[in-house]
């Protein structure tokens, strides 16, 4: 009785070279997605984390910046301080820096009202549970 070989047989080496790569890639994949995720409620005006769930408290009537600007845009450096801070294997950063006034909205100090932009997210949580599925899965397959 002879044995055939159907198909592709399991490469253990080329495995080990895929998930070489994913252990690479997969952490830049996951910073871009989650910096990306909180962009979005700048766009949005808030929803993006679950302290933010309803949204960010609109602007004051009266306020000098209502016209056409989202709510925490006026010059859009807050906005775009968002950045990845770290991404390896081990740790992965998304925050800011350098911006005075980034944490007294983010907690609402000083009076200011509370604007979370980053924070807790089940949502974005499961968004990058389903990236890395779908990375390991490309691996297997």
């Amino acid at each position: 009785m002879a044995i055939e070989r159907i198909g592709r047989g399991f490469e253990f080496g080329d495995k080990l070279r895929q998930f070489e790569h994913f252990k690479r890639t997969a952490p830049k994949i996951i910073a871009n997605n989650t910096k990306n995720w909180f962009l979005e409620g700048f766009r949005k005006g808030g929803g993006q984390t679950d302290a933010s769930k309803s949204g960010w408290e609109p602007r004051k009537p009266n306020a000098v910046r209502n016209a056409g600007r989202g709510i925490l845009i006026n010059t859009g450096a807050l906005m775009r301080s968002i950045q990845i801070l770290s991404a390896n294997f081990s740790n992965i950063m998304v925050g800011t820096q350098r911006i005075k006034y980034a944490e007294r909205h983010n907690e609402g100090l000083k009076g200011m009202p509370k604007r979370e932009y980053i924070g807790d997210s089940k949502e974005l949580n499961e968004s990058n549970r389903k990236l890395l599925i779908g990375l390991v899965n490309k691996i297997f397959r």
